[in-house]
């Protein structure tokens, strides 16, 4: 059964809660940056809350978790998942999970949350949070899901893009387009794109965001924005700074995972590419609200039609304004108050 809202009773228990996901340069960092940012909320916004959060992955990944108002743990692997305590809810933010080690997990839940759509075990939990209505065709599923844009969990550092800043930028001469390929980026879009827009015809400045994770060769872009191009092509690493840059784009190029959302919130327009066509559900709302674009699979004809669509939406600015303007309202910064409303009210009425 697929809701869209759930009444919350006014008395609030307190939860017990751990938050398991995986995350690393390989598979990429978008589960544990979800967690992260559940958990924050959850904790910040109601103190009573015990947050535990397992990272099973990258050591090196613990930067990412620093300062962090919760207890965290990182490990190897998912063999290492032990503990004597019960939990009140207990969420996964991942693809798959050895079955025997799920269910011994399980075992010490009331709840089980998958925050993930794609899940091996996903018919196995008792609730699934989607950010989008849409769900992979002929999937597995479990008893409850909770879908639609209202779920979308955002950063906290993410920040909307007022409308007089965006007019200002529209007006600019130079084309402000960012690009991020992920926090990860294990295939090295990162130089493909560079390749390709490094050719586009209008004069642009590309803030190309690097993440945390990404541990392909510096020198290798640095020589390739060296040879014949015209354009302005900036790297970044960022972080928390992000949104600081860009909020003076108009334009985000972009693998269709968090950051999307992040994107729309915001109200910067951007142009997505996926891995497989199968995974087209996850921006699909978005590009029926016509608030994204979908630039295809990651293969170099739809990378070769990149330069096209930048150089139309160069002459065409109109079309990036009235995309801002939709955006406005789509996606609001709530889904950690409705998760928790949800979870809240499950766990009163089953004492």
């Amino acid at each position: 059964m697929i809701r869209n809202g759930f009444a919350a009773l006014t008395k609030e228990y307190s939860m017990n809660v751990l938050f398991i996901c995986k995350a690393s340069t390989k598979i990429g960092l978008g589960h544990l940056i979800r967690s992260r940012t559940l958990a924050t909320d959850f904790k910040l916004s109601h103190p009573n809350t015990q947050v535990e959060f397992v990272l099973i992955g990258d050591g090196n990944l613990g930067k990412l978790l620093l300062s962090v108002p919760f207890v965290t743990r990182i490990i190897d692997s998912e063999n290492e998942l032990r503990t004597d305590k019960k939990y009140d809810v207990i969420f996964f933010d991942l693809m798959h999970i050895d079955s025997e080690v799920f269910f011994r997990v399980k075992d010490i839940a009331r709840i089980t949350v998958s925050l993930s759509p794609i899940c091996n075990m996903l018919k196995c939990v008792d609730i699934l949070f989607n950010r989008t209505k849409y769900l992979p065709l002929e999937s597995d599923r479990p008893k409850e899901i909770f879908a639609g844009l209202e779920y979308s969990i955002i950063q906290g550092n993410c920040e909307k893009i007022g409308a007089g800043t965006f007019e200002e930028n529209l007006k600019s001469h130079t084309f402000p387009i960012a690009i991020s390929m992920g926090g990860g980026d294990a295939a090295n879009r990162t130089l493909s794109l560079l390749k390709t827009i490094k050719n586009c015809s209008v004069p642009a400045t590309f803030w190309v965001l690097l993440g945390e994770g990404y541990q392909h060769s510096y020198n290798d872009l640095i020589n390739e924005i060296k040879i014949n191009t015209t354009q302005e092509i900036i790297l970044a690493k960022t972080n928390r700074s992000m949104w600081h840059i860009l909020k003076n784009c108009l334009l985000f190029i972009l693998p269709g995972g968090i950051t999307t959302y992040e994107s729309v919130f915001a109200g910067l327009p951007s142009i997505n590419f996926l891995e497989e066509d199968n995974n087209y559900f996850l921006i699909r709302e978005l590009v029926e609200n016509k608030v994204s674009y979908y630039g295809g699979i990651f293969n170099d004809e739809n990378l070769n039609a990149l330069n096209k669509k930048i150089e139309s939406l160069y002459s065409n600015r109109n079309e990036l304004m009235e995309m801002h303007v939709k955006s406005k309202h789509l996606i609001a910064r709530d889904a950690a108050a409705r998760i928790y409303d949800v979870l809240n009210a499950k766990l009163e009425t089953s004492l």
